[in-house]
Parts: C-alpha cells; sequence; structure tokens
C-alpha cells in the first residue's frame, strides 16, 4: 500500500496540535501507513519559546490554563490524547528532579521552561505514535513549495522532500526589514526586539534607551536591561517592591499612544477551565446576526459585549456588598432588558454613581486635570496603575472591574464568530484593529501584576520613566539622536541612543523575511487575505482551512493555521487551553480530519493491512520524552 505523506511546516505549539490530532487519530482507527515530514529549524515543539533564553522572560498565561493536548470538551476534533497540562509537566519535572519545589498553577513561569514543555510534548508524541505512523523532523527552513502533478515538492537549503499534503503552521516570522543601520551621531534603531538577548546586546550602561510601546513587548525589553543586567527587586514589609541596580543598566524611557500601560492580569480565581457564561454576547445570536447580513462591531457586537461586561461587573459587586437582594434584583432584570438604555436605568436605581461601572472611564481613564502638568500626570499615574494592581490583587471574580475585564477574554471565540472570514463590514473591520484591539489587550492581556509593581519600582529607583502622557511620540533625525516628545508638555523631551519598537511584527506575509510564503504568493499558490480593500494580514484561507489560491480556488491538500492565518481569523497567536474546547485544538482537529478524510479516500479501493501491533503507551511515551528532550 502507498505510504501517504504528510509535511508540517513549522513545529511550534500550532505544529504541535496538527501533530497531536494526527497521532491521537492514527491510535484508535485504522488508516493506511503515514509518513509525516516535520520542518523548523528550532528545536522541535519550540517555535520562538527558546529553551535556553533567560528566565526572566515569562508566559502570559498561568501554567493551569495551558496545555498541548486534547481533552473531553474539544468537540469534533477526533480522539482525546492524554496528555500533561504546561502545570501537570512542571509538577512531574519538579518531582523527577528531586528540587522539591512545587508548581503553582496559578504562577507565572518562564518561557524558557514553557519551550522545554513544548520539546517534551513534541517527544512524547512522537513516541506515541504507533508503528504504522512514521515520523521524521528536518531541522531546516523550507524556502520554496512547488505543486507536481498532485503533490508538492518542499525545498529547503539542503535539499527536496515531497508531500501529498502540507499544513502550514509557520508561527511567529520576522519582517524583512529588521534593523535601521546606525549613523556616528544618531539612534541606532531596532525595529524587532526578538530574540532579545542578541538584539539589544548593543546597549550599553548608560545608555538612553527609548521603548515604543507600553505592552508585552515592553515588559521583555525592561526585564532584559535591569534584571537581566543583574539588577534586582525586593519585596519591603509593607509589600512594596524596591529595585537595587546594578550599574549595568542604560535609562529607559517608555511611551505609547495612549499614555498607558496595560492594565495587569488579575489573581486567578478561576481554576484551569471555569469561564464566564455569556447573557448577551451568546453564540447562536452572533450566529443568527451573520447569517443575515456583515455586522458592524460598535453597533452590533460591542453592546453586548458591553452588556455582558456590566453583568459580570454587578454580579462581582453584589458578591463584595454581601447584598443578596441586591443580586438577584439587578442580575435578574438586567438580563431580562432589551436595551442598554433599560439597563442603564436600573444601574442607576440600584447603584451609587461612585459605585457604576462606567465605559467612559474604562476606555479612557485620564482626567482632564491629569493632563495640566507633566508632574500632574506622573501623580495620576502613580495612582492609576497602584489601584490597578490593588484590583488585580482581589481577583479576576472578586474585583468588580477585573471581573468584567476578564470577560472580554472569555468571550473570545464568542467574538471570533463574528469577526473570523469577513464577518464584519470593511470599515468596521478597520476600527476593530485600530481601536478596539488595542483598548482589549490593554484592559484583558496585560502582565503579571508583579511587571507592573517592578515597573514602580524602576520609576522610583530613576531607571524607567513613562510620564510622556497621550500622544507622545518620536521626532526623528538623520543628522542627530532621536527624540522621544511628549505632545502635552513640550519641556518633556528626552534624546535616545537606541530606539526600540517594542511591539511583535504583524507584517503582511508579502513582508515576509523568509521567502515561502512571498514565493506562495508570487506563485499563486496563495493570495492575501481582503476584506473589501482592507488587508488585515494573512493569508486567504477557507472555513476548512484550505489556503485559498491566487485564482480564488481553495487547495485541496494545502492547510494554514496560526499566523499565516491572521487575518482571516482573529488572535490566532493564543496557546491552547484546558477544558474550554480551545479553538487552536478544535482548528487543527478540522484540518486532520479533513486531511485523514482525503487519505481514506484514496484507499476505499486498496484495503488497509491488519496491524495488530500494540499502541504504545502514555507510561512509556512520557518516559522516552522525559530522556530524549533533555540530551
Amino acid at each position: 500500500m502507498r505510504v501517504a505523506r504528510i509535511a508540517i511546516v513549522g513545529m511550534g505549539p500550532r505544529g504541535l496540535t496538527v501533530l497531536e490530532r494526527l497521532v491521537a487519530n492514527h491510535r484508535t482507527q485504522k488508516f493506511g501507513p503515514v509518513h509525516i515530514d516535520i520542518f523548523d529549524p528550532n528545536p522541535p515543539g519550540t517555535g520562538c519559546h527558546d529553551p535556553d533564553q533567560a528566565g526572566h522572560l515569562l508566559v502570559n498565561t498561568v501554567s493551569g490554563q495551558i496545555t498541548q493536548f486534547s481533552d473531553s470538551t474539544v468537540l469534533n476534533a477526533g480522539p482525546v490524547l492524554k496528555g500533561p497540562s504546561f502545570h501537570e509537566w512542571l509538577t512531574a519535572e519538579d518531582a523527577r528532579n528531586g528540587t522539591g519545589e512545587h508548581s503553582n498553577p496559578d504562577g507565572y513561569y518562564s518561557r524558557a521552561a514553557f519551550g522545554r514543555y513544548l520539546h517534551w510534548c513534541y517527544h512524547y508524541l512522537v513516541a506515541l505514535a504507533p508503528a504504522n505512523c512514521k515520523i521524521t523532523c528536518f531541522r531546516d527552513e523550507v524556502l520554496s513549495m512547488d505543486r507536481v502533478d498532485e503533490s508538492w515538492v518542499l525545498r529547503t537549503a539542503k535539499g527536496s522532500v515531497w508531500a501529498d499534503f502540507v499544513v502550514l503552521t509557520t508561527g511567529h516570522t520576522k519582517a524583512a526589514a529588521r534593523r535601521a543601520p546606525p549613523t556616528s551621531v544618531g539612534t541606532l534603531v531596532i525595529d524587532d526586539p526578538y530574540p532579545i538577548r542578541e538584539q539589544i546586546a548593543c546597549v550599553s550602561p548608560g545608555m538612553t534607551v527609548g521603548i515604543e510601546g507600553l505592552g508585552l513587548t515592553t515588559m521583555d525589553v525592561i526585564a532584559e536591561l535591569t534584571v537581566g543586567r543583574g539588577g534586582r527587586f525586593h519585596v519591603d514589609a509593607s509589600g512594596r517592591r524596591h529595585y537595587t541596580a546594578s550599574g549595568r543598566e542604560p535609562h529607559l524611557v517608555a511611551y505609547s499612544r495612549s499614555g498607558l500601560p496595560l492594565t495587569a492580569r488579575a489573581r486567578n480565581q478561576k481554576g484551569v477551565s471555569t469561564q464566564y457564561r455569556a447573557r448577551f454576547l451568546k453564540l447562536d445570536v452572533v450566529r443568527a446576526m451573520r447569517a443575515q447580513r456583515k455586522l458592524d462591531f460598535a453597533n452590533d457586537i460591542l453592546p453586548l459585549l458591553w452588556a455582558d461586561m456590566q453583568y459580570a461587573y454587578y454580579e462581582a459587586y453584589a458578591r463584595l456588598k454581601r447584598d443578596t437582594l441586591l443580586s438577584v434584583l439587578l442580575l435578574n432584570q438586567l438580563v431580562a432588558t432589551d436595551s442598554s438604555a433599560q439597563r442603564d436605568e436600573m444601574v442607576r436605581q440600584y447603584i451609587p454613581p461612585e459605585d457604576r461601572f462606567d465605559w467612559a472611564t474604562l476606555y479612557d481613564p485620564i482626567p482632564a486635570q491629569a493632563l495640566r502638568s507633566g508632574p500632574a500626570f506622573d501623580a495620576w499615574l502613580r495612582q492609576h496603575i497602584e489601584g490597578d494592581l490593588a484590583e488585580a490583587t482581589k481577583g479576576n471574580v472578586d474585583s468588580p472591574v477585573k471581573a468584567a475585564c476578564d470577560v472580554v477574554r472569555d468571550l473570545r471565540d464568542n467574538l471570533r464568530a463574528a469577526i473570523d472570514f469577513g464577518g464584519l463590514t470593511e470599515q468596521s473591520h478597520r476600527w476593530l484593529m485600530a481601536e478596539f484591539v488595542p483598548f482589549m489587550n490593554r484592559i484583558a492581556v496585560g502582565p503579571p501584576a508583579s511587571r507592573m509593581a517592578e515597573l514602580l519600582a524602576l520609576v522610583d529607583a530613576g531607571i524607567a520613566e513613562i510620564g510622556f502622557g497621550p500622544a507622545a511620540h518620536c521626532v526623528k533625525s538623520t543628522q542627530g539622536r532621536w527624540k522621544i516628545v511628549s505632545a502635552h508638555w513640550p519641556e518633556r523631551r528626552k534624546p535616545v541612543d537606541v530606539h526600540v519598537k517594542a511591539r511583535v511584527s504583524m507584517h503582511s506575509p508579502a513582508d515576509d523575511a523568509s521567502p515561502l510564503l512571498r514565493g506562495l504568493l508570487s506563485d499563486g499558490f496563495a493570495r492575501l487575505f481582503a476584506n473589501g480593500e482592507f488587508h488585515p494580514g494573512g493569508i486567504e484561507v477557507d472555513r476548512n482551512f484550505n489556503v485559498v489560491s491566487g485564482a480564488g480556488a481553495p487547495i485541496a491538500n494545502l492547510w494554514a493555521l496560526g499566523i499565516p492565518t491572521e487575518g482571516p481569523k482573529f488572535y490566532t497567536f493564543v496557546v491552547p487551553r484546558t477544558g474550554v474546547n480551545s479553538t487552536a485544538l478544535v482548528d487543527a482537529g478540522r484540518v486532520v480530519l479533513d486531511l485523514l478524510g482525503h487519505i481514506g479516500r484514496r484507499q476505499t479501493h486498496a484495503p488497509v493491512e491488519r496491524d495488530d501491533a500494540p499502541v504504545p503507551t502514555t507510561e512509556y511515551a512520557s518516559a522516552f520524552a522525559s530522556m530524549y528532550a533533555t540530551l
């Protein structure tokens, strides 16, 4: 019987979901022999999570909520394959190594440890594969792909491999231009700070470093240039953080369009898989609207999302006040109302003004008096961050504000149902990317609270400045140093020796540094996704994730998942979560079931040879992975 050859291009977290689904299906169903070829220059499984990177760079999700394996909640994706979550793996590793440490399911761990987990998962899956499922890993980048008859030829710098089926899971890639050339009197510009250790090694003590952005990438840059340079944080008896400098730090100047850092992640009180249940932004409501027309996010979706955020806020508020009557009366009436005006009237009836949840303040929290002077803004910003940290300490269930903001994260699949595959009008899609996504990131996708406490400590120590206010910008010069300039207070300007664009590149595939995606586009095997005249990113795929050719036809044996599809899909760069019907695993299951269906149809007239060999056990695979993942 002819062996079916499958290529997975990119073996980071998203590639692992495809491999996991392939192995799970082959263990429980009788398919003919397959040969899976994997291509990735990095250690397989790790993607951008280098196991050797510094330990002060953290994963932004608690360990108990991260997994690479399916469970009973994952629907229509094939059989369940038992495997450990990140937290369970950390616990097993602690026991195996005899460290005496105990991992916390609600703790944030290093990306290096996460990389080791992913590498372990790869070896675990290899060990679980049955005898008729051969896996080969090429530590090479695929440079180009060509179609020969109905098959593909994948070319690397070392040679060529052919495949019947190809799945693109290339993950985070680099834009073609990465760093502007330095001048003897000017500012060194770092367009992409990753990998951080190498990219900002040029920064010397005493330099002034401008950082564009106040998000997660900025937290990484700051950690590398402080703790990574030998500085240390400590907590005093009152719980306040302080920073002891090593003397090797530069001076840091961070700014952003909003003038605000992301808000801190709240203490997790939801365990592994508890999520807020939608009362307004329900999947069936969204799907019914989409069946009729393209949606306007601000008018169709945002009011429903806000209603759910209100519900979560007042549910936590009533619990905080220990007011059962308020909980019954207000919450039941909120759900029963048909309009936002009626809900607002009920809130005015039951809740005093100072305790109400206010959209305007959440969206734009900076009061006018804070912009009167630089010192006034500094004082307000510190109060704002400290207040946010106090709410984060209460938790994502007990803090009304944090419970409301966590709704955005919990209902992300409901948002995807509205946005994915061109669900919005072109104008609305533009507004979503320009306005809503930055707002969503600020309130729901922030760093661990410890990072924000550390930022304040760095300000106190004179290492960092963050008080440049909204609309701060960089004035560029071809002659001298660039300057970070406040739009509100002209006296606040700071020349910088280095300017870091602290944003993960979400460039178009047409601008990718790798020739693979550019080649697929130029050869007509793919085309850029567009919603009308708007290109939000990514290549076009259909709902089965088949890549759409330049001519507009889905290619039956070519699929793409994850970052290459960030455009037709929304928010693809999250890792699978345990116990919540994870989108990443559902999507991978759809691809694999489609792929295996093609293999099954090829074998219709060729009976599958009986294979009674026992499949490897999970105990064997775990021992195998623990041994080989460390070599």
